[in-house]
């Protein structure tokens, strides 16, 4: 394993959005290998509305974002990192990037994509200025002029700790994610299914905000008959997140219709070894697709097998789990030779 001793001294300037906490764990991680981690938020503000702004018209915000990037750049002009590395980067400017780079000529720059260069129109703009990209979607990287390599997402440690399922397995079918798109009639749906199996199912279904909720309740027919109860409005913690997983017998994915790369709840349950069901028919052309763990459902036509519910885990080879864990991710990320 090269990754543990390469890291050691390396200083890394890290900037990601808060999303789930994802980037303070690569943050930690790095550091537990002896890297020294300088880390950022990626947006300059978490709100709904600056989240909500950036992606559909950054311009109103780019004074804002400029002071932001602006006040980083002067703050570390002294310092000299190893590595800069963006998460989903969308924020920032190409002119920001840039005097980024003018301050740290001998930094390699490291981008990787956890979302859809369709879904983020403003990061086009950012590639050039990149010596390393990398993105979870096969289908971005497959374009000669993005040229980004192909890395599929990570699970984190505290994944390996289920382990397949719990004695008190007390739930057939769990989801946790938040409600988008057509998640909710498509949940409504397999709620249904279910039900026609004798299965029970666990949704916890989040929303950032109940605003959001009425609205999408006024907008949307499939919420006529959705109640307020039914719905989370603060995010499950880590820890209840895994008790959750390890109390269910199966997991499932429903992955947003314009996506194709595989969710970060797939690849965790890689390290959980806990079967799911989804909605990504990418998955059939993956490494560790395995029809005992996996099963896919087509969401025009939400049809379950239970037979799926009744087969236990069928465990995969040790070099799959190592290239999905988030020290397999990291090695890939910042040492795999990538062709250009």
């Amino acid at each position: 394993m090269k990754t543990t001793k390469a890291f050691i001294s390396k200083r890394i300037l890290l900037f990601s959005p808060q999303f789930f906490g994802y980037g303070q764990e690569i943050a930690n991680k790095l550091e537990s290998f002896g890297a020294e981690v300088d880390y950022f938020d990626e947006r300059p503000g978490n709100d709904f509305v600056t989240k909500a702004i950036i992606r559909l018209n950054k311009s109103l915000l780019s004074k804002k974002i400029d002071r932001y990037y602006q006040r980083i750049i002067s703050q570390l002009k002294k310092d000299t990192y190893h590595f800069v590395v963006f998460l989903n980067a969308e924020a920032i400017s190409p002119q920001n990037l840039r005097l980024l780079r003018e301050n740290q000529r001998a930094a390699t720059f490291v981008l990787y994509m956890w979302d859809s260069l369709k879904n983020k129109k403003y990061t086009l703009d950012l590639l050039p200025h990149f010596d390393r990209k990398l993105t979870f979607d096969k289908e971005d990287s497959l374009v000669p002029q993005y040229g980004f390599h192909f890395r599929p997402l990570f699970f984190l440690d505290m994944f390996r700790d289920i382990n397949g399922c719990d004695e008190q397995t007390v739930t057939d079918l769990l989801f946790v994610g938040t409600v988008h798109s057509d998640r909710y009639q498509l949940l409504m749906d397999v709620k249904k299914e279910c039900g026609k199996l004798g299965k029970n199912v666990d949704f916890f279904m989040f929303f950032p905000s109940k605003k959001l909720f009425y609205a999408q309740k006024a907008a949307n027919k499939s919420f006529k008959t959705a109640k307020i109860s039914d719905f989370e409005f603060n995010s499950l913690g880590k820890q209840a997140l895994i008790q959750k997983i390890s109390k269910s017998r199966v997991v499932l994915d429903i992955q947003h219709p314009s996506q194709k790369g595989l969710t970060m709840r797939t690849i965790e349950m890689i390290g959980a070894k806990k079967k799911i069901i989804t909605t990504n028919k990418e998955i059939l052309d993956y490494d560790f697709y395995n029809p005992n763990n996996i099963y896919y459902m087509n969401r025009k036509n939400m049809v379950l097998e239970s037979s799926f519910f009744e087969t236990p885990y069928q465990d995969l080879d040790n070099d799959i789990y190592y290239k999905y864990s988030i020290e397999g991710w990291l090695e890939e990320v910042f040492w795999t030779p990538i062709a250009k």
